[in-house]
């Protein structure tokens, strides 16, 4: 204690408001890489060398098995986070659409299905090469991010994201959409081909995926139109 006093004066004083007398503090380490802490307090100081030991046997595995649990959630975040945009991957939405056939999952009552398709990527990659492409793509998920901030956006394929928004009305996601039109006119890079399906009843997920799918292209075709000089992927 007369250790800390020294060292970390605030510690000190926060200790002996709760009434800690004595303190032995051993560091967590696993693979020479510091995990955590663990200490014991107010302990007999006739047994610190068999406390000692005991801690140093127990930090050993306790640390490993915290070791182990931030790999296995980092192996997590990597199968179902996209590292260039920071929305879900691919991964994650094909194990979000398997969920609405497990009769276990509790479903939603109503669901809007979106596809949003970054026009002209390809012709921003091939002139301008794909670091100027990558950028782009970060921007738009912070755009949907911002203006679908409680719904679940996962990058479907290398333009393309797929957004779902459970548990809210029709007008809520047509105000979301015009809002992301609204943003895309006034910006001079970003433009999207978006596709909707909204259903209250009867939920087919896969079924208001191949509506909006398949409006997302109507969509795009209708820009190509109004920008001949774009190259169309």
């Amino acid at each position: 204690m007369q250790i800390i006093k020294e060292r970390n004066p605030i510690w000190f004083e926060a200790l002996k408001r709760n009434t800690v007398e004595t303190l032995v503090l051993f560091p967590l380490k696993y693979d020479n890489k510091l995990v955590g802490y663990i200490w014991a307090s107010n302990f007999n100081v006739d047994n610190t060398i068999l406390i000692k030991g005991v801690l140093e046997l127990v930090t050993y595995f306790i640390a490993s098995r915290i070791a182990n649990y931030q790999l296995v959630k980092r192996l997590e975040m990597l199968s179902t986070i996209d590292l260039l945009t920071g929305t879900k991957n691919r991964n994650a939405m094909n194990n979000r659409v398997a969920e609405f056939d497990d009769p276990t999952e509790i479903q939603p009552t109503r669901l809007g299905v979106i596809f949003a398709d970054l026009n002209g990527l390809k012709e921003t990659n091939d002139h301008n090469g794909h670091e100027v492409g990558d950028r782009l793509l970060k921007k738009c998920s912070a755009m949907l991010q911002q203006i679908f901030v409680d719904d679940d956006i996962y990058r479907a394929g290398g333009d393309e994201f797929l957004i779902l928004c459970t548990e809210c009305s029709e007008e809520t996601i047509k105000d979301r959409i015009k809002q992301l039109r609204k943003i895309c006119d006034a910006d001079s890079e970003i433009s999207f081909a978006i596709g909707w399906c909204y259903e209250d009843k009867d939920i087919d997920i896969r079924k208001c995926m191949g509506i909006a799918d398949a409006r997302m292209y109507q969509d795009k075709q209708e820009y190509y139109k109004k920008h001949p000089e774009k190259k169309y992927r």
